[in-house]
């Protein structure tokens, strides 16, 4: 049985391989999707490889466009956020290493879209909980998941 999750309106993973080692999804950005927070994993590394379109990657202090064919690596640590602002979805090999939480992490955000509730105080929920996996660089985010995040039920089933 194949899984896909939403993890917003532009974005969808579809799982291909979920192991203790590694976390495998093929991403589909669709076009002029919305450019989420930047942010860093503190615990796993990613790789990226394009199959179709184009992502934008942004960088501490740059952006830098991909297209079809091309791969980068996001080391753990590094702040980034990517998104599609092409005219066509742009479509992702994505491997995270080790996998950790990450599909844990993906299922929560999933959970906020399927039930309509992708507010500011889920949100924050779910990213207080998984902050093992992914922070938000922005010093006013970061204060606003610590002080909303225990208010919400943070992604939990």
């Amino acid at each position: 049985m194949t899984t896909t999750l939403t993890l917003n309106g532009s974005e969808s993973l579809v799982v291909l391989d979920s192991a203790a080692d590694r976390f495998e999804v093929e991403a589909t950005y669709e076009p002029r999707g919305e450019r989420p927070p930047k942010h860093v994993h503190p615990h796993h590394d990613e790789e990226f490889t394009v199959l179709a379109g184009t992502i934008r990657v942004g960088f501490a202090d740059r952006e830098r466009d991909y297209a079809a064919g091309e791969s980068f690596l996001v080391p753990r640590g590094t702040a980034h956020h990517m998104w599609n602002p092409g005219d066509e979805p742009a479509v992702l090999r994505w491997l995270s290493t080790p996998a950790g939480r990450v599909e844990e992490f993906f299922t929560a955000m999933d959970r906020l879209q399927r039930e309509g509730r992708a507010g500011l105080v889920p949100l924050a929920g779910v990213l207080h909980r998984y902050r093992d996996v992914m922070r938000p660089t922005s010093p006013v985010t970061r204060a606003a998941v610590r002080v909303l995040g225990p208010l919400s039920r943070g992604g939990r089933a």
